[in-house]
């Protein structure tokens, strides 16, 4: 990993929990000042209620993310000071730095390789929670649909069980039947107990 020098680690952002759609925080300035208030963050939302495992698995990788950061600036201050030494005079020190240069680079491009599995990961949560919150969303929307489908078809069927009441009543008084409905429509019961046959 020749480019490790110019390589930007803070395109390894920490993702915040519990959102779909989140992105990871932007580095500020004082990193280690905007990770303190991450922690912070996820802090408080253990101390109000205990958040889900997958909030619990995210935190983890924030924790990682945060680790590995730091041990790659290490890993490349190492191989500066390493490289500083390979021209030097000393023959012995000089294998010794290029080893050493060689191991730190050799890291750096592991905990690369790991940070972008982790990513990866965080990406996958986010996408999983927004395909979740959109099933839901869908789901909830059709339920309303059945819903009031439902209460047309109570509401018709109240309609028209009252009309073949009023309709069976006025047969069995007498009386003529209402418009539009008799006892005596196809697909309705022929009559009720004590209707007077015609």
């Amino acid at each position: 990993m020749d480019e490790a020098d110019e390589f930007d680690i803070s395109v390894f952002g920490l993702w915040p929990p519990g959102g779909a759609g989140a992105e990871p925080a932007a580095e500020a300035a004082d990193a280690p000042r905007m990770r303190r208030a991450v922690g912070r963050l996820f802090l408080e939302l253990k101390s109000v209620d205990r958040p889900s495992p997958v909030d619990e698995f995210q935190m983890l990788l924030n924790d990682l993310t945060a680790e590995m950061r730091d041990q790659f600036e290490l890993f490349r201050r190492l191989r500066a000071s390493a490289e500083a030494l390979i021209s030097g005079e000393d023959e012995a020190a000089a294998k010794a730095a290029r080893a050493d240069a060689k191991a730190a680079t050799d890291a750096m491009a592991l905990l690369v390789r790991t940070l972008e599995k982790i990513d990866g990961l965080q990406r996958q949560i986010v996408r999983d929670r927004e395909a979740a919150e959109l099933l839901a969303e869908e789901e909830g929307g059709d339920a309303a649909i059945r819903a009031e489908l439902r209460a047309i078809i109570d509401a018709q069927a109240d309609a028209r069980a009252r009309r073949l009441l009023q309709s069976w009543t006025a047969a069995r008084d007498g009386a003529p039947a209402t418009a539009g409905e008799s006892p005596g429509d196809p697909g309705e019961p022929e009559s009720a107990p004590g209707a007077r046959s015609g």
